[in-house]
């Protein structure tokens, strides 16, 4: 199911200057204090032209300026739940409604919220109240210092040559899977050549495109991120991008494009 978008408060300008401030700042872990024994973090980012030209689209508010957008940092299954024999599918499928469901938003500051509605697909349905209620809630972390962490990240990779990449190079053309997989081993400095796994559908004319890009890194490694040994193999293989497929941008994500 998608997630409907919400209207969102947009800053002054003094708050607009206020971001700068995070230049060169380094992620703050957020702390879970509950179920605080899981494994690894998967943190997904959306290629937004292919992720709003695919499936159920996105809504026409969405901001067409960017790229690289995101959408959530996950924790692996908790220990407690791994020990009832729940699979990482199920898990996948559920998050934090095995403990509790949350009809909340997140509380959060203007700023935040302006930049996240910046960066999120709008969907029909909020996309922020999901991942809040169903990756964040139950393990008790600070909404504020971990919807920041996430914004800081994905700016991270932005900044990155790998988002310099993507955006520069691979932009509008049909590429080799190969070659993302390596401008990105070589933009972050790892050996982890599974860290990266992409994730492909077909839009309505029936190419195969990219729609996003899941990065595995160990629990403790958030303030390294994306360098310094930060990442991780994925333990459970989910790419299903092809050897080759297309990195749309905007202008040929037009005809997929909906409510």
């Amino acid at each position: 199911m998608r997630y409907r978008h919400r209207p969102w408060v947009a800053p002054s300008l003094a708050l607009m200057l206020g971001l700068l401030a995070t230049a060169g700042a380094r992620a703050v872990p957020p702390r879970a204090l509950r179920h605080a024994d899981f494994a690894h973090y998967t943190f997904a980012l959306t290629w937004q032209p292919g992720f709003c030209g695919t499936d159920g689209g996105c809504r026409r508010d969405q901001p067409r300026d960017v790229l690289i957008g995101l959408h959530g940092l996950w924790a692996s299954r908790p220990r407690s739940l791994i020990d009832q024999g729940i699979s990482a599918p199920r898990w996948w499928q559920r998050g934090c409604d095995f403990y509790h469901h949350s009809a909340r938003a997140p509380r959060l500051s203007p700023t935040t919220l302006w930049r996240l509605q910046r960066v999120m697909p709008h969907l029909r349905d909020d996309l922020l109240r999901h991942e809040y209620d169903k990756h964040v809630q139950c393990f008790g972390f600070d909404p504020q210092t971990f919807f920041d962490t996430e914004l800081l990240m994905r700016q991270q990779i932005v900044d990155s040559a790998f988002g310099r990449y993507l955006t520069a190079t691979a932009r509008g053309h049909v590429v080799r899977h190969t070659d993302v997989n390596d401008a990105f081993v070589h933009a972050v400095g790892t050996d982890q050549t599974a860290a990266l796994q992409l994730r492909c559908e077909r839009n309505g004319r029936g190419e195969v495109v990219l729609t996003q890009l899941w990065i595995t890194l160990h629990t403790d490694a958030i303030s390294r991120f994306p360098r310094d040994g930060a990442l991780m193999n994925a333990p459970i293989a989910q790419d299903n991008c092809p050897a080759r497929f297309r990195v749309p941008d905007w202008q040929q994500a037009q005809a997929t494009f909906r409510n």
